[in-house]
């Protein structure tokens, strides 16, 4: 049961990762607050709409807002351990796996949407755009749901800072 919830949460933060690469979003859509697909907007490739920059894509869940400063050490150290105890099966840094290679997911998308991800991966996988076209991309393998609390998923995001290029 443990593999299958990593095997799900790493495809979904891998799909969230190759989403925003690849363009695959529909017309009318709005990135910013996110929305749930309805049956009038179907996804093609490059039709991607000009985005606002000041919009935040905070994704689907209970983070509202985090605040980055310095890359923490402790919560480097935590959400590596985390990493490497949940997600590992699926993802790696630089390299598909099961899911999409996470090492600069940071500077494409926002940290509360990395974290709502990790903390509300069944909603999303259901809700989410970017999310459903990164499940579609990874042959339609769920990421398992990590059941990360936010200060296990604050730690994810840290060690993700922390690898970052």
């Amino acid at each position: 049961m443990k593999n299958h919830l990593l095997i799900v949460i790493s495809t979904l933060i891998l799909l969230s990762i190759c989403c925003i690469g690849s363009g695959i979003i529909g017309n009318g859509i709005s990135m910013g607050k996110g929305f749930v697909n309805s049956p009038g907007n179907q996804l093609t490739k490059g039709d991607m709409p000009a985005v606002d920059p000041q919009e935040k894509d905070l994704g689907i869940g209970p983070v509202k807002s985090v605040v980055l400063g310095p890359i923490n050490q402790k919560m480097v150290n935590d959400g590596k351990n985390l990493f490497t105890g949940k997600c590992i099966i699926c993802h790696e840094l630089d390299q598909k796996k099961i899911g999409p290679p996470l090492r600069n997911i940071t500077k494409e998308r926002t940290p509360e949407y990395i974290m709502n991800l990790l903390v509300n991966a069944t909603q999303m996988q259901k809700e989410d755009l970017f999310v459903k076209e990164l499940f579609k991309k990874y042959n339609n393998v769920p990421m398992p749901d990590p059941a990360f609390s936010q200060t296990q998923a604050r730690s994810v995001l840290e060690y993700l800072r922390s690898v970052a290029k």
